[in-house]
């Protein structure tokens, strides 16, 4: 009976343990965020005035989800984010210094490696959820916009201002997350 107990308490502190250190970089998170957003900033000028279409109440969904599902959402849209900005080909008309993008790119990339892992740790099923078939719907309407406005300066503007939008909320998402 004794050696049940303390297999019992070994499982249940080393599950507890995992859970809590599955992601540690959450913390590191908001610093590498703000570098990409200051890098976003840099590529043009002011963020145009003009709305773009937006996911808040997915994300307003998000921040009360497990954390599981928030460390994978920000995955996938940061997934998304590096497909929509690494085209460029298609960026000639937007005038931003390359270098800059590359530099975004590789932070963006760099959070998605490092919460890739934390994903890796987590016992999640693996079919498909709501919110990646909504965050997905949401980036084929950004792609949409940008083709049908022949990956104009303005079009990419938009998309940078959707962008930025995006790490704003991924940031709030990351700090909730690294409460629990």
């Amino acid at each position: 009976m004794k050696t049940q107990m303390w297999t019992y308490m070994f499982v249940l502190f080393f599950t507890l343990q995992s859970k809590c250190s599955a992601c540690e970089w959450l913390g590191q998170y908001r610093r590498i965020s703000r570098d990409s957003l200051t890098l976003l900033k840099e590529m043009g000028g002011n963020y145009p005035d003009i709305r773009v279409p937006f996911p808040g109440q997915l994300y307003n969904w998000i921040d009360n989800a497990k954390v599981e599902d928030q460390v994978k959402f920000l995955v996938l849209t940061l997934e998304h984010i590096i497909r929509i900005m690494d085209a460029r080909e298609d960026m000639n008309a937007a005038q931003w210094n390359l270098k800059t993008v590359d530099r975004f790119l590789s932070n963006l990339n760099r959070q998605s490696s490092e919460l890739k892992e934390c994903v890796a740790r987590y016992h999640h099923p693996s079919h498909k959820e709501s919110y990646e078939i909504k965050i997905k719907r949401h980036f084929r309407k950004l792609k949409k916009i940008l083709k049908k406005k022949e990956y104009s300066a303005q079009a990419w503007e938009l998309i940078r201002r959707a962008v930025r939008h995006h790490l704003q909320r991924m940031d709030i998402i990351a700090s909730i997350a690294n409460r629990r």
